[in-house]
C-alpha cells in the first residue's frame, strides 16, 4: 500500500504530458551529441540529441509523397518559429503545407509524430528578400501540439542571457530533399556541435565582411555547418550551470555549405525576443534556472505584421546577391594568389 501511494505521488510530480509551456530547452531522453557535419553527417536516433522542439516543414503534404522545405522549432503548443525566406515567393497555398514533429526521419509516421497545418503565417514586417535583413516568419498552428518526451518547446533567450557565457552548441537539419513516406537511408536528422563566433570576428574581412549585423549571429567552421534545406531551424546552446538548452538563432544563409571562415549565419533570438512574444500576443517562457543577468539589447517597436502568402512554386533555388560577391571576392583572392 505505502509503494502504490509513492507510485502515485510520483506520477502526480512528473511532467504533465500534453502541455507544452511547463518546462523549456530540454533535450529528448537519451545521451550525449555527436560533432560530425550536418550535411552528409551522423544522424540523430529517436531519443537523442537536443531536437525534441525540431519541426519539418512540409510545402507539400499528400502522404504518401512530402516535400521537406525548411526546418522550424516548437516555441510554444501553438507556435513554431521559422525564417522567412522558407515561405516567399511560392504559389502553392498555406492549405497544402504541413508541419511534422516529433519525426528525426522525414519518412516516419506513428503514434509518436503529430502532424498540423498552418492557421496563421506571420512574416517580419521588415524583412528584405535576397539581404535576409529580419528573415523571421512565426507560423500559427491548425491545432496545439501535444508535447511529450520527444517533443519540446525550445527556450528563447531574454535580454539578460549572456550569450558568451554559453557552451556546447549544436545545429540539425534535415537538408532540401524531396521524397515520398518510404526511407532512403539518407532522410535522417543530422546533428553537428558548431563553434560559436563572435560577432566582431564574423564580420571582419577575412570572414563575412561587412554583411554581419546585430540581428545576426554566426556559428560554425570548415568542414562543419548548415546547409540548403536546415533553413528555418535551430541554433541552440546549452547553459553554462544548467541542464537546458538556449535556442539563440534561426538558420538564415551561408556561402557555400561549411566553408572555412565562411560560417552559417542565423537571425538572433535574442534580438528579436520582443517581436516574437508581441506578435504571438503572449508572455515569455521563462526556463527553471535564471541565467545570470547581462547587457540588454537595443529593440525596435515593432508595427503590425504583415501575412505573405507564397508566390512562386515549391521548391525555389536562393540566389543571394551577397553570396555572389562573396564568392566572386573569394575568385579573385585565389586567382591573386595564382597570378602572383
Amino acid at each position: 500500500m505505502i509503494l502504490l501511494c509513492i507510485l502515485i505521488l510520483l506520477a502526480l510530480c512528473g511532467p504533465a504530458h500534453g502541455t507544452c509551456g511547463q518546462t523549456c530547452g530540454l533535450r529528448p531522453m537519451g545521451s550525449t551529441l555527436s560533432s560530425t557535419r550536418v550535411v552528409g553527417g551522423s544522424d540523430v536516433m529517436p531519443g537523442t540529441g537536443a531536437w525534441a522542439g525540431i519541426a519539418s516543414i512540409r510545402c507539400y503534404w499528400n502522404p504518401p509523397v512530402s516535400v521537406h522545405v525548411c526546418g522550424g522549432t516548437l516555441i510554444n503548443s501553438h507556435w513554431l518559429l521559422s525564417a522567412a525566406h522558407c515561405f516567399v515567393n511560392r504559389t502553392n497555398p498555406l492549405s497544402e503545407w504541413a508541419v511534422v514533429f516529433g519525426a528525426t526521419s522525414l519518412a516516419q509516421t506513428g503514434p509518436d509524430v503529430e502532424v498540423r497545418r498552418i492557421k496563421r503565417l506571420i512574416i517580419h514586417e521588415e524583412y528584405v528578400p535576397h539581404l535576409e535583413f529580419n528573415d523571421m516568419a512565426l507560423v500559427e498552428l491548425d491545432r496545439p501540439v501535444r508535447c511529450r518526451s520527444n517533443i519540446q518547446t525550445a527556450c528563447l533567450p531574454g535580454p539578460s542571457v549572456k550569450l558568451s557565457e554559453m557552451k556546447n552548441c549544436y545545429v540539425a537539419g534535415w537538408g532540401d530533399r524531396i521524397m515520398g513516406l518510404t526511407s532512403s537511408g539518407r532522410d535522417i536528422l543530422q546533428q553537428a556541435k558548431v563553434q560559436y563566433v563572435n560577432n566582431q570576428i564574423c564580420n571582419s574581412s577575412e570572414w563575412l565582411d561587412g554583411y554581419i549585423y546585430d540581428f545576426n549571429v554566426c556559428a560554425g567552421q570548415g568542414g562543419i555547418g548548415t546547409c540548403q534545406g536546415d533553413s528555418g531551424g535551430p541554433l541552440v546552446c546549452e547553459e553554462k550551470r544548467a541542464g537546458f538548452f538556449w535556442q539563440i538563432g534561426v538558420t538564415s544563409w551561408g556561402i557555400g555549405c561549411a566553408r572555412p571562415k565562411r560560417p552559417s549565419v542565423f537571425m538572433s533570438t535574442q534580438y528579436y525576443y520582443n517581436w516574437i512574444w508581441k506578435m504571438m500576443g503572449r508572455k515569455p517562457v521563462t526556463p527553471t534556472v535564471t541565467p545570470a543577468p547581462g547587457p540588454v539589447p537595443t529593440y525596435t517597436a515593432a508595427p503590425q505584421p504583415t501575412v505573405t502568402q507564397p508566390t512562386q512554386p515549391c521548391p525555389f533555388p536562393r540566389e543571394k546577391l551577397k553570396q555572389f560577391f562573396i564568392m566572386l571576392k573569394d575568385l579573385l583572392q585565389y586567382l591573386k594568389g595564382k597570378l602572383f
